[in-house]
């Protein structure tokens, strides 16, 4: 039999390799910051998350987030006292749509912050956390590429990720359009060439409210037996404007909208008739489809063809012969330039 002295350095070695497989060599700290008020999806996801680092393994903390403080902020400062490798949140966005939510990653070891929004739908809770729970794991993997395990697992089948340094931009509030237009009445009136700028509040990817007004053009001259006719013309509208496919290229358009028409008249008669000038305001009413074809984030080029409606009509004489008729629809076509804030 062995003594008590000769078994001590065996229950010691004994001792050291369970206290090994217990403590595994932790990679480091990571700080998990979750809402106050938990739904079931995010639950469920930050329960599955904080397994996947574990697995890593990383060791985890739970901390509250400050639904009133900035995001970015508590995301880059919390547990500095702890030295933690890094720090994570999932926080619901509240606007435009509460099925949105958006994943920071806080990267201690390279001072980088990422973030990634993505759709949520609440309905089926183990499939939407699971899918929650996949695409923050692999933007923490991401993040701490250097600290994460060599093997790593296939990559999501929608990996996006993007580094910032700033919180994310807002969606647009007011875009402002500038650039040419051309009327060309259905009545046979002479066409004429105008410039044309427009002025939208609020966020057109839903339904924005759109400024309109176009003037100061080419004008048109329309010559009869008995004299000629000088004709300008401009209008003002204000309407609603509907932006489809907003993060495409090509951005289709719908719009409707009323205002006023201004239509003036110099002419010319022979003697001994004298030359007068006349001028006329009315009502109009239109509809328009265009596109945006996207040139960039903020700015946009914009064609549109819309349909304007007078009331009433319009019917210009020179010595009591008709010399031009606005009695039918016009054509409003105009181009240019977007660009929103």
């Amino acid at each position: 039999m062995m003594g008590p002295a000769a078994m001590l350095p065996l229950l010691l070695t004994l001792a050291s390799a369970v206290q090994t497989e217990v403590e595994p060599a932790w990679r480091g700290l990571v700080v998990v910051l979750a809402p106050v008020a938990e739904d079931a999806v995010t639950r469920n996801a930050l329960a599955r998350i904080s397994g996947e680092l574990a697995a890593a393994p990383f060791r985890t903390i739970m901390t509250p987030i400050d639904a009133n403080a900035d995001v970015m902020a508590q995301v880059e400062t919390a547990g500095q006292e702890l030295s933690a490798v890094a720090a994570f949140a999932i926080v619901r966005d509240a606007e435009p749509s509460p099925d949105r939510v958006t994943i920071w990653v806080s990267n201690r070891v390279t001072h980088t912050t990422t973030m990634h929004r993505m759709q949520v739908q609440g309905a089926d809770v183990d499939r939407a956390a699971a899918r929650l729970a996949i695409e923050a794991v692999e933007l923490v993997r991401a993040s701490l590429a250097g600290l994460w395990p060599s093997v790593e697992p296939p990559p999501p089948t929608t990996p996006v990720a993007e580094a910032v340094t700033q919180p994310a931009p807002r969606s647009p509030v007011l875009g402002l359009a500038a650039g040419a237009s051309v009327w060309q009445d259905m009545s046979g009136a002479p066409a004429m060439l105008a410039p044309f700028v427009a002025l939208t509040f609020g966020n057109a990817e839903w339904l924005g409210v759109r400024l309109m007004a176009s003037g100061m053009g080419t004008g048109a001259d329309v010559s009869t037996p008995s004299g000629s006719v000088r004709i300008e013309r401009s209008m003002a509208s204000v309407g609603l404007v509907r932006l489809f496919r907003p993060q495409r290229v090509v951005q289709p358009i719908l719009s409707v909208a009323a205002g006023i028409h201004y239509l003036f008249a110099h002419g010319s008669s022979l003697p001994p008739l004298p030359a007068y000038d006349s001028n006329a305001i009315s009502g109009l009413a239109s509809a328009s489809a265009g596109a945006a074809f996207a040139l960039g984030p903020r700015l946009s080029l914009v064609v549109e063809a819309e349909v304007l409606f007078y009331w009433p009509s319009y019917i210009i004489r020179t010595n009591g012969a008709d010399a031009v008729r606005f009695d039918r629809p016009t054509l409003f076509a105009h181009a240019g330039l977007l660009a929103t804030f």
